[in-house]
């Protein structure tokens, strides 16, 4: 049997076995490796191995920052109807600053015709990527999106 390292994902056996099975007491484990939250393969140092896990932004030292994006598209009928809101999103932001467009997902919103205006604003965003220990990271992001109707300066 393979030593435990780190963060594990454990799955629940379908049958429950009814024997125990043999116990290495020379078996050893570095403690330091243990610290109770993590991802699978990681360990409690932050060291991961494959290198394609996603961080929540939490844990990475830079977190990632907007740089540039278009407008989102107000839509028109929402926009003659005086409906504003904020919509929020959940998404990844690769190593490059983009977001992966299948890890979009609506998590809030106001009103559903603000939805895919908000998904193609931010497949459009370029963001200044997460770095954890100096290189570029897979993040998880919650990002709010405002729609708000403001008069035109110089209006009464």
């Amino acid at each position: 049997m393979d030593a435990l390292r780190g963060f594990q994902t454990v799955t629940v056996p379908a049958q429950i076995p009814t024997d125990i099975p043999a116990v290495d007491l020379q078996q050893r484990f570095d403690p330091k490796d243990y610290s109770g939250s993590g991802i699978e393969g990681g360990r409690a140092n932050g060291i991961v191995v494959s290198g394609s896990e996603v961080y929540a932004e939490a844990l990475v030292e830079e977190r990632p920052a907007l740089l540039s994006a278009p407008p989102p598209e107000y839509p028109p009928l929402l926009k003659q109807a005086g409906i504003q809101g904020r919509v929020i999103l959940r998404a990844v932001i690769d190593t490059t600053g983009r977001v992966e467009p299948a890890s979009v997902k609506i998590m809030k919103s106001p009103n559903p015709a603000f939805d895919q205006p908000t998904r193609d604003w931010v497949v459009k965003a370029l963001f200044r990527p997460a770095r954890l220990h100096g290189r570029g990271v897979r993040v998880f992001i919650n990002l709010p999106v405002d729609y708000s109707l403001t008069p035109a300066s110089g209006s009464p």
